[in-house]
């Protein structure tokens, strides 16, 4: 169980040292006396939760100094709460986590089969991504596969510009988008024409966020492709896309699982 809130568009993506790091550490401990104040807001950098002081029940003894917070979510010894210096926000929280937790984070995201949309690093952390990407019973993991973006200078292919009506989704995604994607593959024995030459191919693809919109991204070989169009055959609208991260050049493919469970070997 969490509480994560994202941050308005607004807020500012902290810029930590190391010493930023340790003393936001040290927040953690022997933080009774500063916690006095039940309207402190506070945020636990493990689970990326966030509350007001007055609802913290549980404390762990020091031998000395105060009382150090538990997290009324997850019970970790990880709360910090608002300061001048370091005013609290969930890209705050998530930029501990991921260097605290470090081997945590990277176990969880390689078993991931879902996250929620984000449309680059700032806002990967605002939303908390890193705490809400998640392993779920209900999907597995069918594959994964390599990408390049199609609105890089010499990436972007004839379908960009000659076939544009053809798209299901006419907005493009900016910045470094990802999290979970439909995947919509279109007509096969396709031709279009690119800079004069007449190109023929067998298929190509479309990866649209929650939001309706098409992600700049396009898959990196024709036996991907055909992979793709496999799984697509074989699982219609149940195969998913996922991107985990702002900075990934790679897909994971899940898949929401049939009654017997059918895995691809």
């Amino acid at each position: 169980m969490r509480n994560v809130v994202p941050d308005a568009g607004s807020v500012e993506i902290p810029l930590l040292g190391y010493e930023d790091r340790g003393a936001l550490n040290r927040l953690t401990a022997y933080g009774r006396a500063e916690l006095q104040d039940d309207s402190r807001r506070c945020g636990c950098f493990r689970c990326g939760s966030t509350f007001l002081a007055g609802e913290i029940v549980d404390w762990m003894p020091e031998e000395d100094g105060e009382d150090t917070a538990l997290c009324p979510y997850c019970g970790c010894d990880t709360v910090i709460y608002d300061t001048d210096r370091y005013p609290l926000s969930t890209a705050l929280l998530a930029e501990l986590y991921m260097d605290w937790f470090s081997s945590e984070f990277k176990e969880r995201k390689k078993a991931a089969t879902y996250a929620p949309s984000f449309s680059d690093y700032d806002d990967y952390l605002r939303r908390g991504v890193p705490f809400l990407m998640e392993h779920r019973a209900t999907q597995e993991i069918v594959g994964e596969v390599d990408l390049f973006r199609i609105d890089a200078p010499g990436n972007a292919t004839g379908f960009m510009h000659e076939d544009r009506d053809a798209w299901f989704a006419q907005e493009l995604a900016d910045g470094e988008p990802g999290g979970m994607a439909d995947i919509v593959v279109h007509g096969f024995e396709r031709a279009f024409v690119d800079g004069g030459e007449k190109i023929q191919v067998s298929c190509y693809f479309e990866f649209i966020d929650e939001h309706g919109r098409r992600l700049p991204y396009e898959l990196w070989s024709p036996d991907q492709e055909r992979r793709v169009c496999e799984l697509s055959t074989r699982y219609g609208s149940r195969l998913k896309g996922l991107i985990l991260g702002p900075d990934d050049r790679r897909m994971r493919l899940v898949v929401g699982c049939a009654p017997d469970r059918l895995s691809i070997q």
